[in-house]
């Protein structure tokens, strides 16, 4: 998987993520949050997890 180009290290957040379904990738990464969404994924910061669930 080449996901991250810029830290190929990260992908193995982005593989467990596919392999575990999840609905959802919360990360400080900076790597990862440029990517915003993957293969449906969206990943987004604490704070907007945490301002996703007030909403909800």
């Amino acid at each position: 998987m080449d996901a991250v180009k810029a830290d190929p290290t990260d992908n193995r957040v982005i593989e467990c993520a596919l392999e575990c379904q999840a609905d959802f990738i919360v990360s400080g990464d900076k790597h990862l949050l440029q990517l915003k969404r993957y293969a449906g994924i969206p990943i987004m910061s604490v704070r907007e997890f945490l301002e996703r669930g007030r909403e909800g």
